[in-house]
């Protein structure tokens, strides 16, 4: 409630203001009088009562609470409750002595103050004060609230701890808000043990300027002894009064003592003569003074000195170099380790640093090169010992045979004066070649050797061009070159014509094909003008392991005939194609054959096989149809007569596919906006593109996506879009599409055009029944001139899309009662559970509602092609269709797996199975359900965004 303001006095003439208070003032003595009623001085004018807290502070067991409070309308001093956490806990009268108060309201009184002590437990207190406002003597006025939080616990601080050899020195102060006066005790715990107490009664000045009641005596010093390690140390002040323990900590801590040495290595290197040198520093934090280290390899004491200084560590330091046993000399890891010997009165000898080092005094060797040379191999390299500056000498194998020692003492790019060279006996073949060093001094054990692989062949090579006849009477003119690796010197090479008696050339001519100069051969042998093959070997020399065939040629006839006749013609029909076998002819004609043509009859279809196949595939026959088949041979004077194959009939429809279905391309169509020439020609060389990845001996599946129905438009929305392109305008595009996809479309390679919308935009009876009539129907009868193509609407159906269940049901409807074509559900079963039947799925759809979009509504029309972007979308739409089997319905008539993997690799930020991926786990899922158990999945499409 708000109050009106008095007007004040400083507005109102004084001679007026005196006359209003005189008749108010008779007129309420005179109605006193009258009603007997007793007059009291303190007249009721329902002024406020006013008043503050002031001062809130902890003392004795609890707190001291202080304010002020006046009622201007009594001079009584006002009673005022005190309330702590909503109890009421006194009520002082404000008649203290409130010098301070008077001073700014001299009218008020100079006795106005309140004080109460309260005693009250540890912890946070809320403290409230009010008054009765007079007269009323019923309504109370809040003087406000404060908290307060309670411990009785000693504080204080630890100012300085620090630690000298074996000891921690420490300060500080403390003291108990239940007596701060009070000198306390103190104990210092190390790991819960107590190790020292004292009295904290030390003159702290600062203490008491901080804390002006509690005067100087509560400073404390400590020393205490602590052994090496990690330790918790607790200072711990004694409690007096009210508190949570009879001592409560003022500090703990963990600090970690070390009295003994410390170190480090900060270098190992291997010396000669089996040595080790090891450089670090070592101190005693307990004193400046150098101390003794000791250096062990694997345990074992390799000598002990005081460290002298090094240039990094000049008092500290060590740099010290001792042998290594002679047990220690095989190759191997090292632990080389620095033991500190303790040189203060605390602490002990310690490992200050280990450090793992491998130390190999044996030789080390490297192959550099490996060439075939005369009767072997020339092998080059390098071999040291770290124990000498002097050459070594180094052993070399072939295949671990033979070794031979040489000297490793010549030049060397990698190691000078200790490289070496030699060659080394071998034959053809692959060689493993080694080098081992001879060790000197220190080392020991298997010296580990290197090796490498190489290949030898000392057989002759060379080449012949192709034969060619001196004259057409028959002659023939042999060229080519030969050598032999073991010599300069010309080789013999042997000829052969149709494996007749040879004929010895020497191969010392001067021709240009040769890698020598002087290694040509060339002649011109005798023979008849009919077909002939012409061998030449090259005659091995030395070391090679036998002569060197270089081929045959074969020259033809001068006058060559057409092959004969290929012979066991048989055909073995599929769907779209037949398999067709054949033996050779029996003769070439005089000239080899080059290929074979299959011709199929009816139709005169063709297929090329190469000269040495005896198969071939005929592609592009019609289903359920009778044909023979002709197989021909042809060389270069013609082509044979042709032989007939047994009469194969081709299968009526494709196969079963139980095996990943060929993947056809789908696409969301978002590149026209009407029927102009533009948009229709790029439809074409779409459905173009389309027909010839599809090809023969399978069934295809095509989903041209559109987007959502415009109605009041009368077209669509482009998908992911805005464009809008009318019914009529989409009808000339699709057509166009099918032109295309006809004009290119393989024999036996039916494909179903799904020309599809969804439940996004408007849905309803009324636009299933307007996809049927307007988009549907039209390309249905347009494309009965193209026996291979069926049209079928389609409708990608979610339940995240904004039309509910309900509205999607009714498009359906509509949609299936308005024409008799087959339907595409290509949607999805977001939320659906892939783990059982029967489950609700995303904004309030069930599997039981997809299962009657998708395939209960018309069983036989609807082809289910789910999106198959990910595996839990094949388990939704097993479990699914599982739910409508087991309330007696048919199972969900499934057509294969539709994916979008291109189209997320076109646009990004997306994910999905490829169509192979896709198709094998919906393949999976079925199968694995005896009542859901498919025998044929036979479409796989992926679907592409057309920009």
């Amino acid at each position: 409630m708000i109050r009106r303001a008095r007007p004040s006095s400083t507005h109102r003439p004084a001679a007026r203001r005196g006359a209003v208070i005189a008749v108010v003032t008779a007129l309420a003595t005179f109605a006193a009088l009258l009603l007997g009623v007793p007059q009291q001085a303190d007249a009721a004018v329902n002024h406020p009562v006013v008043g503050r807290i002031t001062i809130l502070k902890q003392a004795g067991n609890g707190f001291d609470v202080q304010g002020w409070a006046y009622e201007p309308d009594r001079a009584a001093a006002v009673a005022v409750r005190v309330r702590v956490d909503g109890r009421t806990v006194g009520t002082p009268l404000a008649r203290l002595w409130s010098p301070n108060l008077v001073k700014v309201h001299p009218g008020w009184g100079d006795h106005r103050r309140f004080k109460l002590d309260v005693n009250e437990p540890a912890g946070r207190h809320t403290v409230c004060a009010d008054a009765v406002d007079y007269p009323s003597r019923r309504a109370r006025v809040s003087f406000g609230c404060r908290t307060i939080t309670l411990n009785y616990d000693p504080f204080g601080s630890v100012d300085t701890m620090v630690f000298t050899p074996g000891h921690f020195a420490i300060t500080g102060w403390t003291l108990d808000p239940n007596d701060e006066t009070k000198s306390l005790g103190i104990g210092v715990r190390v790991d819960n043990v107590v190790v020292t107490s004292t009295i904290a009664n030390q003159q702290r000045g600062d203490i008491a300027s901080r804390y002006p009641g509690a005067g100087a005596a509560h400073g404390f010093a400590a020393s205490f002894a602590v052994p090496e390690g990690q330790h918790t140390i607790c200072v711990r002040a004694q409690n007096i009064g009210l508190g949570s323990a009879s001592s409560v900590p003022i500090l703990c801590t963990t600090r970690t003592v070390n009295d003994s040495p410390l170190g480090e290595i900060q270098q190992v290197v291997q010396e000669p003569n089996g040595q080790v040198r090891v450089v670090g520093q070592a101190w005693d934090p307990d004193t400046s003074a150098r101390i003794p280290v000791q250096i062990l390899s694997d345990g074992v004491l390799l000598g002990s000195a005081v460290t002298s200084g090094t240039p990094a560590h000049p008092l500290h330091g060590f740099d010290l170099t001792y042998a290594v046993p002679p047990s220690q000399f095989t190759p191997g890891a090292r632990n080389i380790c620095v033991v500190g010997v303790n040189a203060g009165a605390y602490g002990h000898d310690r490992t200050v640093a280990c450090s793992s080092t491998t130390l190999n005094y044996n030789p080390v060797q490297a192959i550099q090169t490996t060439t075939q040379g005369s009767g072997g191999v020339k092998v080059t390299g390098w071999a040291v010992d770290p124990d000498t500056t002097t050459p070594i000498n180094v052993v070399l194998t072939v295949d671990g045979r033979s070794p031979s020692t040489v000297a490793a003492s010549g030049a060397n790019k990698a190691h000078a004066g200790h490289g070496f060279s030699a060659l080394l006996p071998a034959g053809n073949g692959s060689h493993k070649v080694c080098a081992t060093g001879v060790n000197v001094l220190a080392g020991a054990g298997p010296v580990t050797p290197a090796c490498t692989q190489v290949t030898l062949n000392f057989n002759p090579i060379g080449s012949f061009a192709p034969v060619t006849r001196a004259d057409p009477s028959g002659p023939i003119t042999v060229t080519g070159w030969a050598s032999d690796p073991d010599t300069t010197a010309p080789i013999s090479v042997r000829v052969t014509i149709d494996n007749g008696q040879p004929q010895t050339l020497v191969a010392n001519g001067t021709g240009t094909t040769g890698p020598s100069a002087h290694h040509a051969f060339a002649a011109t042998l005798p023979t008849t003008d009919g077909e002939h093959t012409v061998c030449v070997t090259a005659v091995n020399v030395a070391a090679g392991s036998g002569d060197t065939p270089l081929g045959c040629n074969l020259i033809i006839a001068v006058h060559p005939v057409a092959p004969a006749t290929p012979t066991n013609v048989v055909a073995t029909a599929g769907y779209g194609g037949a398999v067709v076998t054949w033996t050779p002819p029996a003769s070439d004609g005089g000239a080899p054959w080059t290929k074979y043509t299959v011709t199929a009859s009816p139709g005169g279809i063709t297929a090329t096989a190469g000269p040495t196949d005896t198969s071939a595939t005929v592609y592009g026959l019609k289903p359920s149809t009778a044909y023979t088949f002709t197989v021909s041979a042809t060389n270069v004077a013609g082509t044979s007569l042709p032989t007939v194959s047994n009469s194969a009939t081709t299968q009526a429809q494709p196969p079963a596919q139980t095996t990943p279905a060929p993947i056809s391309t789908s696409r969301y169509v978002r590149n026209i906006s009407s029927a102009n020439s533009s948009d229709t020609a790029k439809m074409y060389a779409e459905g173009q593109a389309d027909a010839n990845a599809n090809p023969s001996g399978h069934g295809y599946l095509i989903l041209l996506d559109i987007g959502g129905q415009d109605e009041s438009r009368g077209g669509v929305i482009l998908s992911a879009s805005i464009k809008f392109v009318t019914y009529s305008a989409l009808v000339a595009n699709v057509k166009s599409y099918l032109d295309g996809y006809a004009s290119k479309q393989r024999a036996s390679a039916p494909v179903t055009v799904a020309v599809g919308t969804n439940n996004d935009v408007d849905v309803s009876a009324t636009s299933g029944k307007h996809w049927a009539d307007l988009v549907v129907d039209p390309l249905v009868t347009y494309a009965r001139k193209y026996p291979g193509i069926t049209v079928t609407g389609a409708n990608d159906i979610e339940p995240g899309f904004t039309a509910g269940y309900a509205a999607s049901k009714a498009w359906l409807t509509g949609y299936l009662g308005a024409n008799t074509a087959p339907f595409v559900f290509n949607g999805s079963a977001d939320g659906c559970s892939g783990y059982g039947t029967g489950s609700g799925c995303n904004n309030g759809w069930s599997a039981a509602g997809l299962y009657y979009l998708a395939g209960g509504a018309a069983p036989t029309r609807i082809i289910n092609l789910p999106q198959i972007y990910n595996t839990t979308m094949a388990r939704q739409w097993r479990y699914i269709s599982l739910t409508g089997v087991l309330q007696g319905h048919p199972r969900i008539n499934f057509g294969g797996a539709l994916t979008e993997w291109t189209a997320c690799q076109q646009a990004g930020g997306c994910g999905s199975l490829t169509g192979n991926s896709a198709w094998t786990e919906m393949w999976n899922q079925l199968r694995a359900e005896p009542a859901l158990k498919i025998t044929s999945l036979p479409y796989s499409t992926d679907l592409r965004i057309d920009w």
